[in-house]
């Protein structure tokens, strides 16, 4: 097993390798505007360097974040409970959008399209898990003597993580990001990977043995 100031690492390595590969592969994609276009479509099929974008940008970042995520459930709980489950899908979500790369025509997706479905699917394998595990950290952490006083933290990042997802969800609905999906989303996906350097940060640097829980 990783260490955890290994594993706390792991999420910036994560971050390091997706948001570079962000930038370089839209500037590769003749066209591709980060206000409008989805992320996803860097990696549809027929996208200009498809495979090494679903490798770089979502298959390696996802599999670091399930490790960190994993991890901190681990120093919280001190066992694989539904935390450590909920992060550890989460993060092989993000990982599986690689792996089920969308159908789309004109940037909009096929939806009848089974490789879309599994896109889809992915994607909401990573969100709503990650949603529902913040939320059940901040009750591990009310629960716990030892990480109590990271509970006002906790729940800010609960109700972070319920934004974040809301601006991905919904995006389309809010005033200000009506005309840029493409924002709305790099937003969503920002809070998405602060989350996991924010708990990375707090539950796995100099978290010694003990494991109380209440």
């Amino acid at each position: 097993m990783l260490p955890e100031t290994v594993s706390r690492r792991v999420a910036v390595v994560a971050a390091a390798v997706f948001w570079p590969a962000l930038f370089a592969f839209a500037a590769a994609y003749p066209g591709y505007s980060h206000l409008h276009r989805a992320v996803s479509e860097l990696g549809a099929f027929g996208a200009p360097h498809a495979v090494a974008w679903n490798i770089i940008g979502f298959i390696i970042p996802g599999l670091l974040l399930a490790v960190c995520g994993g991890r901190a459930a681990l120093a919280i709980d001190g066992r694989r409970s539904l935390l450590f489950w909920l992060l550890v899908i989460s993060g092989l979500g993000f990982a599986g959008a690689g792996v089920f790369p969308a159908e789309m025509r004109n940037g909009i997706p096929r939806m009848q399209s089974p490789w879309t479905a599994g896109h889809v699917l992915m994607i909401s394998l990573s969100g709503f898990p990650w949603v529902i595990a913040a939320f059940v950290l901040a009750s591990r952490v009310r629960r716990s003597t030892r990480w109590r006083r990271l509970l006002p933290i906790s729940l800010a990042l609960a109700v972070v993580a319920f934004l974040g997802l809301g601006l991905n969800v919904f995006g389309r609905s809010i005033p200000m990001l009506a005309d840029a999906p493409g924002l709305a989303q790099r937003l969503a996906f920002a809070v998405y990977f602060a989350w996991f350097l924010a708990v990375g940060a707090l539950f796995l640097a100099n978290t010694g043995d003990e494991r109380a829980i209440a």
